[in-house]
């Protein structure tokens, strides 16, 4: 599956000397809402659900996608104002987590039924579902367990791979990065296909174009 990955323009080039993605940690995540997209008004749901984050926080790290590359919104918010990349990967779809998109935070009939599940799948389950206004990203996610328990804030790393191959960069309208540049950077990977976005004259959209 081809999905897409915004940084600013240091961190897309340091991406792609370096052949590798910085992990998201749980505890750093932007929305104040994640993990907890069930209802949270008993107190010992409440506890229940920090401790397990504390922990998976430890286990376990996240590297968030999108399957569109061509709105405006996101190019602004993870792209540095349209100044970055856009790295375009293809992942095994089994591997991806599709973010399900909610109006109304999940019951506490739906907390007490998601205990049974395995603490992987628990995670998931926790992970999959965010609150309906951040629908613009379609958003897929990449679970990433750490080699060991890692309870620090240190910065961790995934490697491209097969499950995690670099296909297409994409360059920022307001980006002074040039194909000529880029192709320095990809000296190993020469069938990474490089295009630019601009506005679009029609709609709401940026266009690709080679």
């Amino acid at each position: 599956m081809r999905v897409y990955h915004f940084l600013n323009e240091q961190y897309g080039l340091e991406a792609i000397a370096n052949a590798k993605l910085k992990v998201g940690r749980l505890s750093h995540f932007n929305d104040p809402f994640e993990y907890f997209h069930l209802e949270t008004e008993n107190c010992g749901t409440r506890d229940i659900l920090k401790g397990r984050r504390k922990r998976a926080n430890w286990d376990y790290g996240i590297i968030c996608f999108s399957k569109n590359c061509t709105s405006p919104v996101q190019w602004s918010h993870y792209s540095d104002s349209h100044k970055g990349l856009c790295l375009g990967f293809d992942i095994p779809a089994e591997k991806l987590l599709k973010i399900e998109y909610i109006a109304e935070r999940a019951s506490a009939k739906d907390f007490k039924e998601s205990l049974a599940l395995e603490k992987e799948e628990f995670l998931k389950y926790m992970l999959s579902k965010k609150y309906k206004h951040w629908e613009y990203e379609e958003e897929h996610r990449l679970l990433i367990k750490f080699p060991q328990r890692n309870k620090g804030n240190d910065l961790v790393f995934e490697d491209f791979s097969e499950n995690l191959k670099l296909k297409e960069v994409i360059i920022g309208f307001r980006s002074q990065v040039t194909k000529k540049i880029l192709k320095k950077y990809l000296y190993r990977d020469k069938d990474v296909e490089i295009r630019k976005v601009y506005p679009s004259h029609n709609d709401y959209r940026m266009e690709i174009r080679v």
